[in-house]
């Protein structure tokens, strides 16, 4: 128009979507290529999955599928951590022997992700349907098969016994005072004692159970979120890295040995905890865990395009100089110790030499409580006595004046930080899993032996290093060049009691290429 005004969009019919070329989707699976079975009783701890095509892989909707079977005695019961595929270890990608992404404490840093991002409604309904995370039933619906087993409630609905629970029944009103927050699984004897103040037509609940049937006649119960010895749990996974989080489909058509993924097994103990439930012994001693991760694949969406656009994409790569190139962003990991029960101030390094550091993401926890069968370690994020933080690349320091993460009031400021690490404050589509109360857990481990050792412990560190947030490649600080050391500094108040770990990640660019001879390679 002649004043420059233009009509919106709605009456604009001249603006209209492209027609696509020809293409079609499919779904493949791909299967380990060194066995099907691995655990680490039988020393199979590397799982290899080969993936290679002659058509597009959406690796953004593709997902890694497995089964994980509680392989240790009858009546022994395995509850993972949750939030996050547990038994991974490491994360390694790589195409005709060049490693394009390596990414270890996996677990760890997706339970993070996941905390910092999702909120707990998606945890609890999406994550727990893809066998990420299972939410604690009812009184009612727990197990009582067991042998000499006492049921609390009527046939395994939601009325009491009247032959263990006294005169009269009831409905069991609620279930446990955990249901409506994410936590770490409970033994039996925790979940029926968290419900001692629930009531049932007015009675208290536990007022109704004949106590001489055992503790609180949960004998023979068994948490909902537990494996039976014998028992498989499927795992749907959507595998969090730079190489299959990329917005652009990934040519296998173009790449001569497609690439592939190496999964690393955790520890047998840092997978969850393994306790025997019996009659009479529902919260019984706590053993070694013995599993076994088996029916392992990486189900790809795969997209076949008219040969004609290949020739063209050929064409495309000889022009660019026999490179195509696609952008991501990795993590690389970086882990250091210090001591809690002082008042001091402690630094660790973080050896990272890349080209542009865009954010730096830390969790903490009690080294002693890593790896042993007594409690949860990898969804586990203790605040360690922190006070306040600061990072130091060369010379510079980030910020100039400390972080405080001092006290449940003084986390704001932290959380502020971590928000502008992860997008923008006012994101609305960054929720969180947690809440203030769950950020200030100094040293105390995760056990599931009650309510408040079943608790949600949720604090990390995190700080933005990228100019112009997010809209261009290698904008952050490059470390490389230079060679910059990157230092972190923790000042604490000595209420960790002990040796901590930190568990660092530096988000990164990474460039990936694939050339026109079929081979790959990464930048970062």
């Amino acid at each position: 128009m002649e004043d420059g005004r233009v009509a919106p969009p709605q009456v604009n019919y001249d603006n209209v979507l492209p027609l696509a070329i020809e293409s079609r989707s499919n779904r493949r699976e791909f299967l380990p290529i060194n066995g099907q079975s691995f655990s680490n009783a039988t020393g199979a701890t590397i799982c290899r999955i080969d993936v290679n095509a002659d058509s597009m892989l959406d690796a953004t909707h593709s997902y890694l599928e497995c089964d994980i079977t509680n392989n240790a005695a009858a009546n022994n019961f395995l509850a993972l951590n949750p939030f996050s595929p547990a038994w991974i270890q490491r994360l390694r990608i790589e195409s005709g022997g060049v490693v394009i992404e390596d990414i270890n404490e996996y677990s760890r840093l997706y339970s993070m992700l996941t905390l910092a991002q999702c909120p707990k409604e998606y945890v609890k309904n999406n994550m727990a349907t893809l066998g990420l995370y299972k939410q604690h039933t009812s009184v009612a619906g727990m197990n009582g098969a067991a042998a000499g087993a006492v049921d609390v409630c009527v046939n395994g609905g939601n009325v009491l016994n009247t032959a263990t629970g006294g005169a009269g029944a009831g409905n069991i009103e609620r279930s446990t005072p955990s249901i409506d927050e994410l936590h770490y699984s409970m033994s039996a004897d925790a979940i029926i004692n968290s419900t001692s103040a629930e009531t049932a037509n007015g009675v208290r609940l536990t007022d109704r159970i004949d106590p001489a049937a055992g503790a609180f006649a949960v004998a023979g119960n068994q948490s909902f979120n537990r494996l039976r010895s014998g028992g498989t749990r499927k795992m749907c996974i959507p595998l969090v890295s730079g190489w299959l989080n990329m917005s652009q489909y990934i040519p296998l058509i173009m790449m001569n040995a497609g690439f592939t993924i190496e999964l690393t097994l955790c520890d047998a103990n840092r997978v969850g905890i393994t306790q025997t439930e019996t009659a009479g012994a529902p919260a019984g001693v706590k053993v070694d865990s013995l599993w076994t991760i088996s029916n392992v694949r990486y189900v790809a969406h795969l997209i076949d395009l008219d040969r004609s656009f290949y020739d063209r994409l050929r064409m495309v790569m000889d022009d660019a100089g026999g490179v195509l190139q696609l952008a991501g962003q990795t993590y690389r990991h970086f882990s250091g110790l210090f001591e809690g029960g002082n008042a001091t101030q402690n630094t660790i390094a973080l050896p990272a030499r890349v080209k542009s550091v865009k954010s730096i993401f830390g969790t903490f926890i009690r080294s002693n409580q890593m790896g042993v069968a007594a409690n949860y370690d990898t969804s586990v994020f203790q605040r360690a006595g922190i006070t306040s933080f600061r990072f130091e690349i060369g010379s510079v320091r980030y910020p100039q004046t400390d972080v405080s993460c001092n006290g449940n009031d003084g986390q704001a400021q932290r959380e502020a930080e971590l928000d502008k690490a992860f997008g923008k404050i006012g994101d609305y589509q960054h929720q969180k899993a947690y809440s203030a109360k769950h950020t200030t857990n100094d040293a105390g481990a995760r056990t599931g032996d009650s309510f408040q050792a079943a608790t949600l412990s949720a604090f990390m560190i995190g700080y933005d290093f990228e100019a112009f947030n997010r809209v261009m490649l290698e904008q952050g600080i490059d470390t490389a060049s230079r060679s910059l050391p990157i230092n972190v500094i923790l000042n604490t108040d000595g209420n960790a009691g002990g040796q901590v770990r930190g568990d660092f990640y530096v988000l990164c660019d990474a460039v990936f290429f694939v050339n026109l001879d079929g081979t790959a390679s990464v930048s970062v």
